[in-house]
């Protein structure tokens, strides 16, 4: 990869990710969390992790865009759905961290930095993916991912978060309902890493592979949730539940 096809990557990692916002009753922003829109059979889907955005949650909204005098613009899906592992030959049931919630199938997240040096920067749309670029990761490929951390919470309802890029992942190996992945610097603490699970973990061929989940500090590396062992949860959907 040239330096040029590295940094035309790296900028479209950044619209990979769709941030989500929780809101108390007063509409002040409480918890983050990361996601990644995806087509399937006409149907337009955000998903992410339930770890982030638990069950029983509510008032968990996505970021569209930011309107320079009404603030961050947003979207309410419905209701998130969970899903759950049964065991053969017993009734225990393991819950999974994943979760998807149905949206419009024209919603368009856009990615604008904002920063005092350039409040007006362009808004561009971000990626939605299709259920044909989900893969099982491949070992002799780079990984990334991106998200909105260090939110800081401005007044009661302002709410500034840096974007960032977390490049040169490596695959190691896969287990249960997880893909690992290597660092390629040491662990920088999971505090660095707030706001980013549910994000979208992505190869330099432009696959989504995993949703970033959990990580350990001491092997260095970070857990994804694989996305090709759960698109059953998906197709179940897509053929019991009929559009509105």
């Amino acid at each position: 990869m040239t330096q040029e096809e590295r940094e035309n990557w790296l900028g479209w990692v950044h619209l990979t990710s769709i941030p989500l916002l929780r809101f108390a009753p007063d509409e002040s922003p409480i918890g983050i969390a990361s996601g990644c829109l995806v087509n399937y059979q006409s149907r337009r889907f955000i998903l992410t992790v339930s770890h982030a955005v638990k069950l029983g949650s509510s008032d968990w909204a996505i970021a569209i865009g930011i309107d320079e005098k009404k603030g961050i613009e947003i979207y309410r899906p419905s209701s998130f759905l969970y899903v759950g592992e049964m065991r053969r030959g017993t009734a225990a049931i393991t819950e999974v961290d994943y979760c998807y919630a149905e949206v419009a199938v024209d919603i368009e997240p856009t990615f604008q930095r904002l920063t005092p040096l350039d409040p007006k920067s362009e808004k561009v749309c971000c990626h939605v993916f299709d259920m044909s670029e989900v893969a099982e990761p491949q070992a002799n490929e780079l990984f990334a991912f991106s998200g909105q951390v260090h939110p800081e919470l401005h007044g009661t309802h302002a709410l500034v978060t840096e974007p960032t890029v977390y490049p040169g992942l490596r695959y190691t190996k896969s287990e249960g309902p997880f893909h690992e992945f290597t660092l390629p610097v040491s662990h920088p603490g999971h505090d660095s890493f707030h706001g980013c699970s549910g994000a979208p973990i992505v190869d330099t061929q432009r696959h989504l592979v995993a949703l970033v989940s959990s990580g350990d500090d001491a092997k260095n590396v970070i857990y994804g949730v694989s996305l090709t062992r759960y698109r059953f949860a998906l197709d179940f959907y897509c053929k019991e539940i009929r559009p509105a």
